[in-house]
């Protein structure tokens, strides 16, 4: 028992290692995340309205945080501090999470939990069933632990918690160290935006009174259909759906637009979170880009009263257009950010806290020609 019991706790650390590590490399994706939890919550249950929503300004710190905290305990875990306390907690945490999913997956609410990122997705189902098992290793694990913490555990536990808050930081100002999203350098939008493999569909037919699954139409001209269905939908689904720029009262198709040619877009989902005091800088990189040939676009979704006084306080000669929310929240986790395409692959991605210089932008393009 006490080898089945190391095995468990083995494969509880690592996943949760995974899972917290993913989660921190993307903070503001698990945000997002949180406050469709919250959104939905709040909705659902209309005497917690209030509750629910108090808690979605702190989305970005309960994201780290909770995400810094799988890491945190099964580190303490691993070198045995408090492990009857640990896995109490971990046990309560893995309660949280298991109705979040339930609930998700019985009332098809949030269809991707979040709980690895965007690294790799999972039905709410899927989650849910993830959950279970890693509460039954969790008891597993529970069996043959010392009562006792081992001498010089504390300071890992510390040293984890230091370095998995930071990393959570580090990411939110500068970026993911690893981007697995759609709009990462190197893809190429238009391509994204394509069916990724043809439509392969399952045919439920009543053939001598029974009812029968194919792949291909039956040759039996007595055969009564029933229903057909996609075997491969998420396989053939492209892998960006809504990415669309617009101009209001203009009939320009600026999404065609965006994919010609060299173009720094400055992102900015919204104002009111945004770090607007980098927006001089951005509009003097803008400038001398303009002279190399490199147009800048301003993409936002806030109102366009907003936006052009923003654009009239720093001076920003670009023009600015519109997109949904989400997709800019997508393209880069930077309000604002530069994203760079070239002929619609995208050359470069920069936070609004460590803006490129005018050089390296084009540099930028020069090396991934190359």
């Amino acid at each position: 028992m006490k080898q089945i019991s190391k095995i468990a706790k083995l494969v509880l650390i690592g996943i949760f290692l995974f899972s917290g590590l993913i989660k921190l490399n993307d903070p503001i994706g698990t945000q997002l995340k949180l406050e469709e939890y919250f959104e939905v919550f709040s909705l659902d249950f209309p005497l917690m309205e209030g509750f629910w929503k108090f808690w979605i300004p702190f989305a970005l710190l309960l994201s780290i945080l909770l995400s810094s905290l799988e890491i945190i305990l099964v580190i303490a875990l691993w070198v045995n501090y408090k492990s009857k306390q640990i896995l109490w907690s971990i046990l309560a945490l893995l309660f949280f999470f298991s109705f979040l999913t339930f609930y998700s997956a019985y009332y098809n609410k949030v269809t991707d939990c979040g709980c690895f990122g965007e690294t790799i997705k999972l039905t709410p189902w899927t989650s849910f069933s993830k959950d279970i098992v890693l509460i039954f290793l969790t008891f597993l694990s529970s069996f043959g632990i010392s009562q006792k913490s081992n001498k010089g555990a504390f300071k890992w536990v510390i040293v984890s918690t230091v370095l998995s808050v930071g990393l959570g930081i580090y990411s939110y100002f500068y970026l993911p160290l690893n981007d697995g999203l759609a709009y990462a350098i190197g893809e190429n939008i238009p391509n994204n935006m394509k069916t990724r493999a043809d439509l392969k569909f399952s045919y439920r037919y009543l053939i001598q009174g029974k009812e029968v699954d194919l792949t291909e139409m039956p040759t039996d001209t007595s055969a009564k259909f029933i229903s057909m269905e996609a075997m491969n939908e998420k396989e053939a689904r492209p892998l960006i759906t809504d990415y669309k720029i617009w101009v209001d009262n203009d009939t320009t198709d600026y999404t065609k637009e965006s994919f010609k040619g060299n173009k720094l877009m400055v992102i900015m989902p919204n104002v009111h979170h945004a770090k607007v005091d980098a927006l001089k800088e951005i509009g003097m990189i803008a400038k001398s880009l303009e002279k190399k040939g490199i147009s800048t676009w301003l993409l936002s979704a806030a109102p366009s009263e907003e936006i052009n006084e923003l654009r009239h306080e720093y001076q920003l000669s670009f023009p600015a257009l519109s997109a949904d929310t989400k997709v800019l929240k997508t393209m880069i986790r930077s309000n604002p950010g530069l994203w760079l395409i070239s002929n619609g692959t995208v050359k470069g991605k920069w936070s609004a806290y460590k803006l490129p210089t005018a050089n390296e932008i084009q540099q930028s393009l020069t090396i991934v020609q190359e």
